[in-house]
């Protein structure tokens, strides 16, 4: 079932999360190939919003949608020959699910968590739904030592199908430990979780595993009777009834028992063995129900708060890397322009900040909001020594204002921050955008040989490549993983710059270099 999921690579899922009177609706895909879920989430008449995510993390993105036209068909178009296109403007979603190309604002980003007492249903589907996927069949073996159960013949849309009980985790054929190369490495970026790290890799989609503890949490489900709804009749839409959670579970539940192997799951399989529907419990008192549709095959793109779209990377050429050798020249010489930053921050909050760069001088000048509580809310003076934040406790202006407000300023040199380990991913962003100016060229045949580009994309309109430069101690982390990425357009100018941060998403600083900064502070105090 699990290998025929990762064949077939992309499904509709549309289904609840929760008792009728209280139920949750989720509408949209999974992309096993991927790694990748998007859903829109429904919990009542008005709170609604968006869900994406990839193993190990999730972005929400709460509210109503803004009203926006997709994006052109040349936007959508991997930098790969041959790449199939991302949905094109014929091809519209269908009613319920979330539009493929998703809005850009307003994403919340933070790790999947399992392993806390605090119920969030949402990451326990998204895992489970990566678990359904594996590029190879599992072990017939241990699988039938389990104590599964065939329950009965069904239909799903007219067409017969078996309904099974069977685990949320396969058994393994022969556990070991894992390989000491799975361990993360210390070249790794330290501002992402392992997690985040493991599953943005390409090889990745080859299958994901998982061990109980790091299983989402389902519980068991019983096989229904003919007698088993209150009037003595089978439940006419013909589903697995959950059983409510037990109020003291076995301490240690037998190995061979579907409750030791992440709880029993109801699973509708047609003809043709392909997975239909699923039937669990997510959590206390959250019975969920689970139809894939396979004929819903709508392909989405990843929105730019976990990694934007698809990557293809290659080596760079001469030529690109002549270009990028002189990146921080034309850096210096298009003296720098307005500043807006995006930063997904933990545990699951949005700051976005608005100012202006000045590159010969080498000085920032932001304004910081926090898009739910304006008590976080600064100003923030940055040079080539260090940087200040002045903290308001009240919603900060939309621009920082001139001159500069005196007075309760907190500076720090930036070798001291660094080394204090209270250098935060804003902190680390801007450091990198002062350093991308100078009259000096870098290595060329050193950024040929150590860095990559991961795509050609589209940003206000025009083509721009997007590379990664690891650093020295990135120079083992596969392609896609190291923590910045330089946006550059076709006169050799930084576009965008992205860091991945502690969340496991992204941030990025946009520069508007026609907009041109005004004389900044060279101090504040």
């Amino acid at each position: 079932m699990r290998a025929r999921n990762f064949a077939d690579g992309r499904v509709g899922v549309h289904g609840t999360v929760g008792p009728k009177n209280r139920q949750t609706t989720v509408d949209g895909w999974v992309d096993w190939q991927r790694q990748l879920v998007y859903l829109s989430v429904t919990d009542g008449a008005t709170n609604k919003g968006l869900v994406q995510a990839f193993p190990g993390v999730i972005a929400i993105r709460p509210g109503a949608l803004p009203d926006a036209a997709p994006a052109p068909e040349s936007a959508r178009r991997s930098a790969a020959p041959g790449a199939s296109a991302a949905p094109s403007d014929a091809q519209a979603a269908p009613a319920g699910k979330p539009p493929l190309t998703p809005p850009a604002d307003g994403w919340r980003v933070r790790p999947i968590r399992l392993d806390d007492d605090q119920q969030r249903p949402l990451d326990n589907l998204v895992t489970f739904l990566f678990l359904l996927a594996r590029k190879e069949a599992d072990p017939a073996g241990p699988l039938g030592e389990l104590r599964n159960q065939w329950v009965r013949k069904d239909t799903f849309d007219g067409a017969p199908v078996d309904v099974l009980l069977g685990p949320a985790l396969p058994p393994q054929a022969a556990p070991s430990p894992a390989p000491a190369s799975a361990a993360p490495s210390a070249a790794a970026p330290a501002s992402a979780s392992a997690a985040a790290d493991a599953s943005a890799q390409p090889s990745a989609s080859a299958g994901v595993s998982a061990s109980a503890a790091t299983a989402p949490r389902t519980e068991a489900t019983t096989a229904p009777t003919g007698d088993a709804s209150p009037t003595g009749q089978a439940d006419p839409a013909g589903t697995v009834a959950p059983a409510a959670a037990s109020a003291s579970p076995q301490p240690s539940p037998d190995p061979k028992s579907l409750e030791a192997n992440g709880g029993a799951v109801g699973y509708w399989l047609n003809g043709d063995g392909a997975l239909v529907r699923l039937e669990t419990v997510l959590g206390s008192g959250l019975p969920t129900t689970i139809d894939l549709q396979r004929g819903q095959r709508q392909e989405f793109v990843r929105t730019a708060a976990i990694g934007g779209r698809d990557n293809a990377p290659s080596e760079i050429t001469k030529a690109e890397a002549k270009v990028l050798a002189q990146l921080r020249q034309r850096n210096l010489k298009a003296r720098g322009g307005e500043v807006t930053v995006t930063m997904p921050v933990m545990p699951g909050a949005l700051r976005t900040a608005k100012g202006w760069l000045d590159w010969p001088r080498r000085l920032a000048y932001l304004a910081v909001r926090d898009v739910d509580d304006e008590s976080y809310d600064v100003l923030m003076h940055a040079d080539r020594t260090g940087v200040a934040v002045r903290k308001n406790g009240k919603r900060v202006p939309e621009e920082p204002p001139l001159p500069a407000p005196t007075g309760k300023w907190e500076q720090a040199d930036w070798v001291e921050l660094s080394a204090s380990g209270e250098i935060t991913d804003l902190d680390y962003l801007m450091y990198e955008a002062l350093s991308l100016a100078a009259n000096v060229p870098d290595d060329a045949e050193h950024i040929r040989k150590h860095g990559r580009r991961l795509r050609v994309d589209l940003l206000d309109g025009k083509p721009v490549g997007v590379f990664e430069l690891p650093t020295a101690v990135e120079a083992n982390v596969p392609a896609g993983l190291a923590r910045m990425r330089y946006w550059v357009d076709n006169t050799g100018v930084l576009k965008r710059l992205e860091l991945r941060t502690a969340t496991g998403g992204f941030a990025q600083l946009d520069l508007a270099l026609d907009k041109r900064p005004p004389t900044l502070p060279t101090k504040v105090k």
